[in-house]
């Protein structure tokens, strides 16, 4: 039976392999004309509450990468760029919509990048892979956040974001169920980022905590507040 979380609540993780599944409708009354790009991003925190370097903010442009069918193979994005240290913005593209971002230890793999919300219809929007085995022993906490891609240059912000959630659940669970489910219910229509949840050691185990914590900045706010 699924373990549905409330803000602020905490509870012990009785899995270490999971997924992670995050979804979010755009409310049909929003005001913006252009597609909703909201992105999921995860940040791998040392006890001092900052990344230890920038290969554990696991998000879309993250320069370690898997693809999909091989999630145990870290892939050089110079693949991508020929060798070179930079890539066009066609290249950047194949790299978001072909690979999965990850950290250097393959403990956490994120989502391919959805940059319309077309990938998926009713289910999960994006979804990480979380090993907490492979966790290097330094890293106190993981923080996973959800951000408005261009909030600012398009207007948006999760005011126009309806029945958004995260889910904790194991390979072969069907959309909507998981070992842990927190349903965001606030009301963040001043914010263009938010934290929703944490995993943290606590007593030689892991735990997870339902944040719900809004910014009104986007990614940038989440990355002055980490790095």
């Amino acid at each position: 039976m699924a373990i549905r979380l409330e803000k602020g609540q905490n509870t012990r993780l009785g899995i270490d392999i999971f997924h992670i599944g995050l979804g979010w409708d755009v409310r049909e009354d929003n005001s913006s004309n252009e597609d909703f790009d909201l992105d999921v991003s995860a940040f791998m925190l040392t006890i001092n509450k900052k990344i230890p370097s920038d290969e554990y903010l696991v998000f879309y442009n993250s320069e370690n990468r898997v693809r999909p069918s091989n999630l145990s193979k870290i892939v050089s994005y110079k693949e991508w760029t020929n060798g070179r240290d930079n890539w066009t913005d066609d290249e950047n593209e194949a790299i978001r919509h072909e690979s999965r971002p990850v950290d250097p230890d393959l403990s956490v793999i994120g989502s391919i990048d959805d940059e319309d919300g077309s990938t998926s219809e009713d289910g999960d929007d994006e979804t990480m892979d979380i090993n907490l085995d492979r966790v290097r022993k330094d890293i106190n906490e993981i923080i996973i956040c959800v951000s408005i891609h261009k909030y600012a240059e398009r207007r948006q912000n999760f005011g126009q974001v309806e029945r958004a959630y995260v889910r904790l659940y194991k390979p072969g669970q069907a959309d909507s169920e998981g070992d842990y489910i927190y349903d965001l219910t606030e009301d963040f229509s001043t914010c263009a980022s938010v934290e929703f949840c944490r995993l943290y050691r606590k007593d030689n185990g892991w735990k997870i905590q339902a944040l719900g914590i809004g910014h009104k900045g986007g990614l940038e706010e989440l990355v002055n507040k980490f790095v």
